[in-house]
C-alpha cells in the first residue's frame, strides 16, 4: 500500500502533468502516468472529474549542513542548532482537476502548484 502511494506521489509533478494531460487523452493514459486519483466525482453536467492532490516535502541542505561532514567542530554546532535546519524544508502542493467526456477522454483540465 504505502510503497505504491509513494511512487504515485513522485510521478505527479508539474512536468508530468503538462506532458500527459491534454485534450483528447484517455483515462488509461492518465492513470498510467499519474496513478490513481485522490477523488473521482461527477460535475453538474454528469461528466467524470478526477482530482489529484499531492503534497511533497523537500529538505534543502544548507551550506552549513554540508560543511558539518568535514569539520567536527561545526558538526557539533550543527547538532546543537538542529532546529534551524528544519526551517529550510520546502513543501510543494499540486492540485490537478481533469474532466472527461462521455468517451472517457479529457475534455478540460486545470492545475495549480503552490510552494510554501
Amino acid at each position: 500500500g504505502c510503497a505504491a502511494n509513494n511512487s504515485q506521489a513522485n510521478r505527479l509533478t508539474l512536468g508530468t502533468v503538462q506532458k500527459t494531460v491534454y485534450e483528447g487523452a484517455n483515462q488509461t493514459e492518465i492513470m498510467e502516468a499519474l496513478g490513481a486519483p485522490n477523488i473521482i466525482t461527477n460535475n453538474s453536467s454528469g461528466r467524470e472529474v478526477w482530482t489529484y492532490d499531492r503534497i511533497s516535502r523537500e529538505a534543502q541542505a544548507s551550506s552549513g549542513m554540508v560543511v558539518t561532514w568535514w569539520n567536527p567542530i561545526s558538526w557539533l554546532a550543527g547538532i546543537a542548532s538542529g532546529s534551524s535546519s528544519r526551517s529550510s524544508t520546502t513543501s510543494k502542493s499540486i492540485t490537478v482537476l481533469i474532466t472527461f467526456d462521455d468517451n472517457k477522454r479529457v475534455s478540460d483540465f486545470k492545475y495549480q502548484r503552490l510552494e510554501f
